[in-house]
């Protein structure tokens, strides 16, 4: 019997295929990292299901923090994951084509950070074997709680069929060229056949799934700012600023992860040529402008809490400018200044001597301020009851701690493994290879 002929791959999808095709030295051992630390938010799972949630966290009611580290990994989490339809529509619907190569990565930030923050979820639930019989049966509809599990899922369930849908050329290219894993990709590819009439109708369906996914990007991240801000029994939550505020801070999250990304994926495979510097400025442009937006806002929810508030806005914000919470509220400040001036500088003042490095660690700075600002969101005014209960304390333990380094691993385990599996930059056409020779 004659073994089935493969075809050649030419130089480009090569390269590109080459995570596929090759294993390089570091996998293994960055796989058995991953496990071992993913290993923690196992532990801590075992533990709170078995001795509750007094023996794992800090958290503690009516006096203290019934929210912690958990709930502000939740949002975190959440906001990386709007980078990856905010990309791919920006590519579609406004025609931004330097972006296509940078769709599929960021894609998967949401495809792999919404798994994360339901991973976190199920440990600040406390009884998660409950929480869909008391969600999805008994849950009430003006329930912020219910919006939020109804939209996670709605966004988790259409971003996977986006991708899917985006790749299924490439699986069907995967399956030629790749032999040994041809039948897994003629599987998952159900039969597409690469023509100009199938393209076209891919095309065409992807960019309505687009125009259909940016409302419900920004409904993910406005109902986790509905559940603060709808909310009057802490200070500090209750106004209508939430919703956009946490949208604003989703966009900076998700842009700032994925220029880190992006730039780590460009350096390790050495795909300079695939994902080009200049869309990366863009992207750093972008992010740029709107860190500063952010700022602004920061400045005017603050301005407005030292002016002339009630006595309990008073009492949360004196915890964070001079109280016990400064020592977090004012590094991180000065921190997320610095990092927007080195992409101002780096962007705007000194553009001809543009550094990619100096882009992300203002990147990289800038996330780690947006972890630390969840935070401050969360904490204090948990500690700061409007009824008269005493001022309470609440301090992450390393159980916290490791269940939030175990999600992280989780989700560069899944971004690793599908390097390994499918390629993560659109395959070129035909007329595109034309183009490059």
């Amino acid at each position: 019997m004659m073994r089935r002929r493969t075809d050649r791959p030419d130089r480009v999808t090569l390269d590109l295929m080459r995570p596929v095709l090759f294993t390089g030295r570091a996998f293994f051992p960055l796989a058995a990292l991953v496990v071992v630390v993913f290993g923690l938010y196992v532990y801590t799972f075992y533990i709170q299901v078995t001795q509750g949630h007094g023996a794992a966290t800090g958290q503690s009611t009516p006096v203290g923090a019934v929210w912690g580290l958990y709930v502000a990994s939740i949002v975190f989490f959440i906001g990386i994951s709007h980078v990856g339809i905010g990309v791919s529509a920006a590519t579609r619907l406004l025609n931004l084509h330097y972006l296509r190569p940078y769709a599929r990565v960021a894609e998967l930030l949401t495809l792999f950070c919404l798994p994360a923050a339901v991973l976190i979820i199920t440990l600040d639930i406390g009884r998660p074997e409950r929480f869909l019989i008391n969600v999805m049966i008994y849950g009430r509809i003006q329930a912020p709680f219910v919006w939020s599990a109804t939209v996670i899922s709605v966004y988790l369930f259409a971003s996977l069929v986006y991708l899917y849908l985006s790749m299924r050329r490439d699986l069907a290219l995967s399956a030629r060229y790749v032999p040994r894993w041809g039948w897994l990709y003629r599987l998952l590819a159900l039969g597409y056949e690469d023509t100009e009439e199938a393209r076209e109708l891919h095309e065409k369906v992807l960019w309505w799934m687009a125009l259909v996914l940016i409302p419900i990007m920004v409904s993910v991240h406005s109902v986790y700012g509905f559940v603060f801000g709808l909310h009057g029994g802490r200070p500090g939550w209750f106004n209508p600023f939430m919703a956009p505020y946490f949208v604003l801070g989703a966009l900076i999250n998700g842009f700032a992860t994925l220029v880190a990304v992006v730039a780590i994926i460009r350096k390790l495979y050495h795909w300079e040529e695939y994902l080009p510097v200049e869309a990366i400025r863009n992207l750093a442009r972008f992010l740029c402008w709107m860190t500063a937006i952010y700022i602004y806002f920061m400045g005017a929810e603050y301005l407005t809490y030292i002016y002339s508030p009630p006595a309990g806005e008073v009492s949360v914000a004196r915890s964070v400018l001079k109280g016990e919470f400064s020592l977090i509220f004012w590094p991180a400040m000065g921190t997320l200044v610095l990092g927007w001036l080195l992409l101002f500088l780096n962007q705007t003042i000194f553009n001809r001597q543009f550094t990619l490095w100096v882009t992300v660690v203002g990147a990289c700075l800038i996330n780690i301020v947006l972890f630390a600002t969840r935070y401050l969101i969360v904490v204090p005014s948990l500690l700061r009851p409007l009824l008269p209960f005493p001022t309470g304390t609440y301090t992450p333990t390393l159980y916290e701690w490791g269940a939030f380094l175990g999600v992280a691993a989780f989700v560069v385990g899944a971004y690793t493994l599908f390097l390994k599996v499918f390629p993560i930059i659109e395959l070129p056409h035909s007329s595109e290879l034309e183009e490059r020779r």
